[in-house]
């Protein structure tokens, strides 16, 4: 039950978005992998089944801050490089 707890927060979908954007920056690859991750988060809301009142927001906010990581991520990659 403790590792729905990390899928649930947003917090864990950003820091996989910014690894992606910070390490590939914006490739193919680094795409493919954040369509693979919005797959896989539209599969995990319907495997997840209904949101109870209390972590709706979380559940939810998770797929933007999953977008938003990502963006800030390969704005550090290039700011690196």
């Amino acid at each position: 039950m403790a590792i729905l707890g990390y899928i649930d927060s947003p917090l864990s979908w950003a820091i996989i978005g910014f690894a992606i954007g910070a390490a590939l920056g914006v490739t193919f690859i680094s795409v493919a992998l954040l369509a693979v991750g919005l797959g896989a988060f539209v599969l995990y809301m319907f495997l997840h089944g209904p949101a109870r009142r209390e972590t709706e927001g979380k559940l939810f906010a998770a797929c933007p801050v999953f977008i938003v990581a990502w963006m800030v991520g390969f704005v550090v990659h290039n700011l690196v490089l």
